[in-house]
């Protein structure tokens, strides 16, 4: 195809959070010591993957490949998916669970406001979405199952949170610093 489709970004922009995604929901997986967690985490892992390669896929049938940037919030996500922190550290860490910004709306809800999508890259759109949603609910509920496991005093989770926003703060002023010293 020499026209670039007007929906590539989506298609590359879901191919790479999706391959993104496997690898810190799998490293999620090999942490976690619940073992009904782990059986959701196995089957979203591998929907992320089988994602990932379908749209790979697509993209190649288009006449295009991946094109991929550096990322440091995946990093930091696969860092703390690989780290020793609750399970419910992770779902707030990791997914965003429990922020304010959660629950925000359906990301997905616009992606067929595009009328030029074609119908192979519709259906697969359409799977897509229904499996993604399907996967949140999964997440969501074994959230709901974790947090009370974290036990009846909040006092950890509080220090837990505050020691991430800290850190965050510090990310936040070295990576100013950085651009100060890129200026000058």
């Amino acid at each position: 195809m020499s026209d670039k489709p007007s929906y590539l970004g989506l298609l590359n922009a879901i191919a790479v959070g999706e391959r993104r995604g496997h690898a810190v929901l799998s490293a999620w997986r090999e942490t976690t010591r619940d073992p009904e967690l782990k059986d959701v985490l196995n089957t979203v892992a591998i929907r992320e993957e089988e994602h990932a390669a379908a749209f790979t896929k697509r993209l190649c049938e288009l006449g295009f490949g991946v094109r991929e940037s550096a990322s440091p919030e995946f990093e930091e996500s696969l860092a703390a998916a690989r780290s020793q922190s609750s399970d419910a550290d992770k779902f707030r860490s990791v997914l965003g669970y429990g922020k304010p910004e959660d629950g925000g709306g359906d990301p997905l809800a616009r992606v067929f406001d595009d009328p030029t999508i074609d119908p192979q890259t519709g259906a697969l759109l359409g799977r897509f979405i229904a499996e993604e949603r399907d996967s949140e609910r999964r997440l969501r509920a074994a959230c709901a199952h974790v947090a009370p496991a974290a036990g009846p005093g909040a006092s950890k989770d509080d220090d837990s949170l505050l020691a991430d926003i800290a850190e965050r703060i510090d990310r936040l002023s070295q990576t100013l610093e950085d651009l100060k010293q890129l200026r000058r």
